[in-house]
């Protein structure tokens, strides 16, 4: 396993342990979207083209998830 794997990897549990002690969704989002990219360059350094498309593709999908959840949780915040 590629050190980028394990980065991701380790990304991947640390966005679990941050959401565990009450950080927000978009912070939760955000690492997983950083994790996805870790494997995707891992991915891409094996030579593995459709792997890293996939997870570029999830990686798009948290960023945009984490957007979102930004969003939303300052639109709560201002309504308070």
């Amino acid at each position: 396993m590629s050190p980028l794997n394990l980065a991701g990897i380790a990304i991947g549990v640390l966005a679990v342990i941050v959401l565990c002690f009450g950080a927000s969704d978009g912070w939760f989002f955000g690492l997983l979207c950083l994790a996805s990219m870790a494997g995707s360059m891992g991915e891409a350094y094996r030579e593995n083209k459709p792997g890293a498309i996939a997870f570029l593709i999830v990686a798009a999908l948290f960023a945009l998830l984490s957007v979102r959840a930004a969003y939303l949780d300052s639109r709560h915040r201002g309504d308070t």
